[in-house]
């Protein structure tokens, strides 16, 4: 009886170890993603002020030109 007792808590320790692990790869997981999604942000928004100023300043010489 000792035996089943002892094999059902190693099962149930076995059982959470295992999620305590794919919990913690998730949790890594989602904050990789999180940042490459920031940095992405991040790099896009740069992208779009340099275009606008770009373009602000394709603007303003063709005015001086008139």
């Amino acid at each position: 009886m000792a035996l089943r007792s002892d094999c059902g808590l190693l099962l149930r320790t076995k059982v959470q170890l295992v999620v305590s692990c794919i919990t913690i790869v998730a949790q890594v997981v989602f904050k990789m993603l999180l940042v490459l999604v920031t940095g992405q942000l991040v790099i896009a928004g740069q992208l779009g002020r340099e275009v606008h100023l770009q373009s602000i300043g394709l603007f303003l010489r063709s005015r001086k030109q008139k």
